[in-house]
């Protein structure tokens, strides 16, 4: 019989921690969430800045570009699970409207997918004046999802 009692106080125990840490880590995951998107955001614009850099003749790297265009590329097959956490609120610059307008948002990322292939199948068949003619469009696509879903700068 003494037996009994005692596993029901541990298995008690343990739900009563393992609630309370559920409870606990909500805020943190959060945070989590969102410093993941921004790490990943980050990698878009280092890799769309180094290609506009090569692209432009800023910088003499033009053996670099194909590595660019597949981080875009790369990342843009990730941005979408970057955002599958809602995360209304916080220390972020996505809006509120990324989850509220998901179809939309979806649509966005689809559409910069396409153009990340685009640009990398044109970097690697002909470098940098072949991939100049897909930047504008891939820009366009930055663009068009941050207008909508991203807070400006305060």
């Amino acid at each position: 019989m003494r037996t009994l009692p005692r596993a029901i106080v541990v298995m008690g125990g343990a739900i009563a921690l393992a609630t309370g840490s559920v409870l606990s880590v909500s805020a943190q995951d959060d945070e989590a969430a969102i410093k993941y998107r921004q790490a990943v955001m980050s990698a878009v614009g280092g890799h769309m800045g180094g290609s506009v850099a090569i692209i432009k003749g800023a910088v003499p790297y033009k053996e670099d570009l194909v590595a660019h265009a597949r981080g875009l590329n790369d990342m843009a097959n990730v941005v979408s699970n970057a955002f599958k956490i809602e995360t209304m609120g916080g220390d972020t610059r996505a809006k509120d409207e990324i989850w509220e307008d998901a179809a939309d948002f979806n649509q966005k990322v689809e559409d910069f997918k396409k153009a990340t292939a685009a640009f990398l199948a044109a970097a690697e068949s002909g470098g940098p004046a072949a991939a100049a003619g897909k930047l504008d469009a891939l820009g366009d696509t930055c663009k068009g999802c941050h207008k909508k879903f991203r807070a400006k700068k305060s």
